[in-house]
């Protein structure tokens, strides 16, 4: 962590305020470290800290996240809600930086207020990666925000909207998500088939035992093809997947090599691959950052309507039967502006802060 210096105090250049960003999972720490680097410059100190939670990543996954960040090496804290509320009234940043659980949110920004009297910082906070429909809860637990960060042209339209029914005073910014692009070769062999599982979707034993036996059914098909589970950052043998897995195994439905379990980032394994298939998650938009054809299943109650409203009108939907079929899709160009994948200069969170840091220093934001 870049620590704030004792006896500090916020910049009195516009645009080089103190920044003391917070964050309590490893995607949202890696969202962070995108957005101070958008904010570093000369003039401006920066701080990172991980709040206590019971999603408190290790370590080890903090310097996986700020690795080939300008945070890369430092020394990040794992911070109480009190110990943050004690380095803020410490050091009095311009600008704080909240991307946490709305709960949590709520409460630090609340406790700004209550505790620092007449100091004033410009608070911040992002909104997960996929936050369509807008709804009242992340909004409300983030009532008391100046500038909620947005990441696609639709969350931005819906959020304001939304936002001034509810009568809340925060702006509302877009800012893109810090998503890798694909760097394989175009004679890169196409030869994977990835599975992004996530713990809990499909939520019962039985539908995932329907996804494996489909990707089983793939891979004997197709030997030509290595169809990979990946496990996200979740490695251990408790992974929900991996124990279906098992006991399908030992009741010889399946042989163990069929399919390969794999976990870390994955973008590791988009670079050959020929298609990801998921219930629908952040890890469609990554593959589709990398150009990799997507498919989001709709065969156990996740389709259009049904909690992937982001994915309405992309044409990416589909079943276990295109995915036997390895008939994978790609968006139009027109969804994929409107979600997530605007050009980033269009990005304008980062001059609203500046504007929002100037009047603080006035003393105009109330």
């Amino acid at each position: 962590m870049t620590l704030i210096p004792t006896g500090s105090r916020p910049a009195t250049r516009l645009g080089a305020p103190t920044i003391l960003a917070v964050a309590d999972t490893s995607e949202r720490v890696g969202l962070t470290v995108a957005m101070l680097d958008r904010l570093s410059g000369a003039g401006t100190t920066v701080g990172l800290a991980v709040a206590r939670t019971d999603r408190t990543p290790s370590p080890a996954r903090i310097r996986n996240e700020t690795e080939g960040s300008r945070q890369a090496g430092l020394r990040v804290p794992v911070l109480t809600a009190r110990q943050i509320r004690s380095l803020v009234r410490r050091h009095r940043p311009g600008v704080v930086l909240l991307n946490c659980s709305g709960p949590l949110v709520e409460t630090l920004s609340c406790s700004l207020r209550s505790v620092l009297r007449r100091y004033r910082p410009v608070v911040v906070s992002a909104l997960p990666a996929l936050s369509l429909p807008a709804t009242e809860g992340e909004w409300l637990h983030r009532s008391r925000v100046d500038l909620l960060v947005a990441h696609s042209r639709r969350e931005v339209a819906e959020y304001s909207a939304l936002g001034e029914r509810l009568g809340v005073r925060g702006e509302v910014g877009l800012g893109s998500l810090p998503l890798s692009r694909g760097n394989a070769d175009r004679g890169t062999r196409r030869d994977r088939v990835v599975y992004a599982a996530h713990p809990g979707a499909p939520d019962t034993e039985r539908g995932r035992r329907v996804v494996l036996l489909a990707l089983t059914e793939l891979a004997e098909s197709r030997p030509d093809l290595e169809v990979v589970v990946h496990l996200g950052h979740e490695s251990g043998s408790r992974h929900p997947f991996v124990e279906c897995w098992r006991s399908m195994v030992r009741a010889d439905l399946a042989e163990d090599h069929v399919l390969v379990f794999r976990s870390g980032q994955l973008s590791d394994q988009l670079d050959r691959a020929r298609g990801l298939v998921a219930m629908g998650s952040p890890a469609v938009v990554e593959a589709l950052a990398h150009r990799v054809p997507t498919l989001v299943l709709t065969d156990f109650g996740v389709g259009p309507g049904q909690g992937n409203a982001v994915f309405e009108d992309s044409g990416l939907f589909g079943t276990l039967a295109d995915l036997r079929a390895t008939r994978f899709r790609r968006p139009s160009r027109e969804w994929g502006e409107q979600n997530h994948f605007h050009p980033p200069e269009h990005d304008d969170w980062v001059d609203r802060l500046r504007v929002l840091h100037g009047r603080s220093l006035r003393g105009e934001l109330g």
